[in-house]
């Protein structure tokens, strides 16, 4: 099943829980942060690769080691 989004911002909504549990996690390890930040930085990451999937996405969100 392929997913499109009609706008970036329809792509935050889908995405905000994953990024919601990220910055709680991000909080608990004591760094400053808000989803719309974190939202900012995996946008600028995205923006250079291709084909990816909203598993991939959520994947990154919830994965990516943030220093």
């Amino acid at each position: 099943m392929d997913l499109e989004f009609r706008s970036i911002e329809e792509l935050k909504h889908r995405l905000m829980p994953a990024l919601r549990i990220r910055v709680r996690e991000l909080k608990k390890e004591k760094y400053s942060v808000d989803e719309d930040s974190l939202w900012e930085y995996f946008v600028r990451i995205w923006q250079e690769k291709k084909n990816l999937t909203l598993s991939d996405l959520v994947d990154d969100v919830l994965n990516a080691k943030i220093d």
